[in-house]
């Protein structure tokens, strides 16, 4: 499945050989606290000397300045299997937009005053900016890998959200599950791989796992739930314990040598309904009890979020199996012994903890994961003098977010998409709501009880409805007994008398020098005045011509044709600009279009039906390299739409791994179907071509009885 432009197994754990610290033996205590969905760029874009980013490429091409995230996220972004595939786009990592209820949220990210404490805690100690997840996907598979370094296939969560995802599931409950090979089957979330809490038991060297209990919300994260051997044995009782008791441990000095902790779900810090600063209140209540009790200097405290959560990150992960790696996560490594201020360049994963842990104590591997893992002994320095605890305030976190929203022009008389606004309580006692209002052209509607209990919210819908064109100005007032009340959001926005459809033109791959077919778009005058257009300019590899004028009468439309030329390789994107007299002048057209050098012909295969586990005919498809260098083929893949790859059909090729100038080969492809059906598949073709990588064929295919 990896992309040329990914690395292989062998390049992602060679980058930077671990620094190798004086001696190991002074850590005895090892805790991996694992929080929820969240991407380095979301987190920790903007720290500085790291590899983050402020700008992201979307789906169209275009690279937009990533937005402010809210305290609370309106929405649970989509990060599936097959999500977080397109998302990555083979290594582009630019369709995290796809699938995105809104990009503002996708494309988004926290500043420094909106983790103060987390930004402290990497500042002081050290951050990791080559952390991964260790699966493309989901929490469940991910939080399997902190404990076992794999996932025993399994790519995605059990249906139930609020419920267990293990050996508690109710009957019937199953889970997906590849093999290395992508053969699918369908499986209770119950099994019974080896753990590194087995293999400390072995040994006889004490461990705890701290989780919510039963019924609570986060119960579904405590990953030994889904090992049949602990779960319905005998350490369940006495080592998987609830998360409120790893601060009494911590602050008695009753810490095992590994400790594993995860949130309930209120202080997570999952998308929808919980608050990022409730969720660093609960992580710096976890790592000041560890300060203020007396194992901390022998204490390492490894900080992490479970899997990248659908928002956007710009570094391809390094390709080290089948299953992963995922996009980045955040690491902060805290301990006496860490390197201060230190960003470490290493690759890790879930698995590189597991492995540190295993030379500490002299433990085997589990799989090959751990076992090709960089440790992460490289952030750590014992010849150091301590650093000494840095107990932090927790901080008292907002009722309402965002405070702010600003609303894309809007013809006047129509009413903008929702934007949701929520309300939360994150304090100790209930809070009483007594009203929601607003002013100017905005109206809200919404759900609120009159009472929000502790870890309650609510959500509210705000539309803008401009009755007259021009800026517009409101406010959202949310009255209640919560602190700094009242909440006042503030909205803004534009009413306009001019619409230009599509917002968007999108001219696919062409050729390098050669001319697309147009394409248009409408500019439409709504307002009963003349719209005068002072310019239409177009910028980009593209050309325009219009039949506008200098102006547009009342109710008049005029149409922008528009032709793409490529002058090299990969994504272009450019603009059309109209600048006129509407209250949202400019307005701009997006264009958008991939300069390539290959061609292939067809970009469809037809088999029809063939009776199952007999031959088609064999079909061929051409490519030709039209570049004036040598095109390099990495790989291929057959897959189905859903990223896994399937035995229904077989290729052989004439291609070699070097294509040179003007050259043609071809692929041979049979289709032998495995059952009856449709069976549809993709032929993925990997060259160092930017803008055609992976060459995708289309086929079709019937298995007949």
């Amino acid at each position: 499945m990896a992309a040329a432009s990914m690395l292989t197994a062998s390049a992602a754990f060679a980058q930077s050989p671990p620094k190798r610290p004086a001696d190991l033996t002074t850590i005895t205590h090892w805790v991996f606290l694992i929080k929820e969905n969240r991407p380095f760029d979301h987190y920790f874009g903007t720290f500085p000397g790291v590899n983050g980013a402020t700008t992201g490429t979307i789906s169209t091409g275009q690279v937009i300045t990533l937005g402010h995230a809210p305290d609370t996220m309106p929405e649970d972004l989509t990060h599936t299997w097959a999500s977080a595939q397109t998302a990555m786009d083979y290594g582009r990592m630019d369709k995290f937009d796809v699938g995105c209820v809104d990009n503002d949220v996708c494309m988004s990210q926290l500043y420094q005053q909106d983790i103060p404490n987390y930004w402290t805690y990497a500042s002081t100690f050290t951050l990791a900016d080559a952390a991964f997840s260790s699966l493309h996907g989901v929490s469940f598979p991910n939080h399997l890998y902190t404990i076992g370094a794999q996932s025993d296939g399994v790519i995605d969560n059990p249906p139930m959200k609020e419920s267990s995802w293990g050996c508690d599931s109710p009957v019937g409950t199953t889970v997906p599950q590849l093999n290395s090979q992508g053969y699918e089957s369908y499986v209770y979330p119950c099994f019974d791989f080896t753990t590194l809490a087995d293999s400390m038991q072995n040994a006889d060297l004490t461990w705890r796992y701290y989780a919510p209990s039963e019924g609570e919300r986060g119960y579904e994260w405590s990953a030994l739930d889904a090992i049949n051997h602990i779960r319905n044995g005998p350490l369940w009782t006495t080592n998987v314990l609830p998360t409120t008791q790893f601060i009494t441990d911590a602050q008695k000095g009753n810490l095992p040598a590994l400790s594993w902790v995860t949130p309930p779900g209120y202080q997570s810090e999952h998308p929808e309904g919980t608050s990022t600063c409730a969720g660093e209140n609960w992580s710096v209540s976890m790592i000041n009890a560890v300060m203020q009790g007396p194992d901390w200097g022998s204490t390492a405290i490894v900080l992490t979020w479970d899997d990248y959560g659908g928002f956007y990150d710009h570094v391809a992960p390094p390709q080290v199996d089948f299953y992963g790696l995922g996009p980045r996560v955040p690491w902060i490594i805290i301990s006496p012994y860490a390197r201060p201020g230190y960003i470490s360049n290493t690759t890790y994963e879930f698995s590189s903890f597991l492995k540190t842990v295993e030379e500490r104590y002299s433990l085997p591997p589990l799989t090959d994961r751990d076992a090709n893992a960089n440790d992460i002994l490289d952030s750590f320095d014992f010849t150091q003098n301590p650093l000494p605890p840095l107990v932090l305030t927790q901080r008292q976190c907002p009722v309402v977010s965002p405070l702010q929203v600003n609303f894309a022009p809007q013809k006047s008389g129509t009413k903008s998409p929702a934007t949701v606004v929520e309300v939360g309580n994150w304090g100790t006692a209930s809070i009483t709501i007594s009203s929601i209002a607003v002013t100017g052209p905005f109206t809200q509607t919404n759900a609120c009880p009159s009472k929000l209990g502790v870890d309650q919210n609510c959500k509210i819908s705000v539309v803008f409805a401009p009755t007259k064109t021009g800026s517009a100005t409101g406010t959202l007032t949310v009255t209640d007994t919560g602190p700094a009340s009242p909440q006042v959001v503030s909205l803004t926005g534009t009413g306009t008398a001019v619409t230009l459809s599509p917002s968007l033109l999108s001219f696919g791959s062409r050729l390098v020098g050669k001319t697309s077919p147009a394409k248009t778009a409408t500019l439409t005058n709504y307002s009963s005045g003349n719209l005068t257009i002072s310019s239409i300019t177009v910028s980009g590899d593209y050309t325009e011509t219009n039949n506008c004028g200098g102006s547009l009468g009342p109710k008049d439309s005029c149409t922008i044709s528009v032709t793409f030329t490529p002058t090299v390789t990969g994504v272009r994107y450019g603009a059309v600009t109209i600048t006129d007299g509407d209250a949202a002048s400019p307005q701009a057209l997006n264009l958008t279009g991939e300069g390539a050098g290959t061609s292939q012909s067809p970009t469809q295969l037809s088999f029809g039906s063939v009776e199952v586990g007999q031959s088609s005919a064999p079909q061929t498809v051409t490519i030709t390299n039209k570049e004036k260098t040598t095109l390099d083929i990495s790989s291929v893949n057959i897959q189905n739409t859903g990223f896994v790859n399937i035995p229904d059909y077989t290729q052989t090729n004439t291609c070699g791994a070097n294509l040179t100038p003007n050259a043609s080969c071809t692929f041979t492809v049979t289709f032998t179907p495995t059952t009856t059906g449709s069976r549809p598949g993709l032929l993925l073709i990997f060259d160092s071509d930017p803008a055609t990588t992976p060459l995708t064929i289309q086929m079709s295919g019937t298995g007949a009885q």
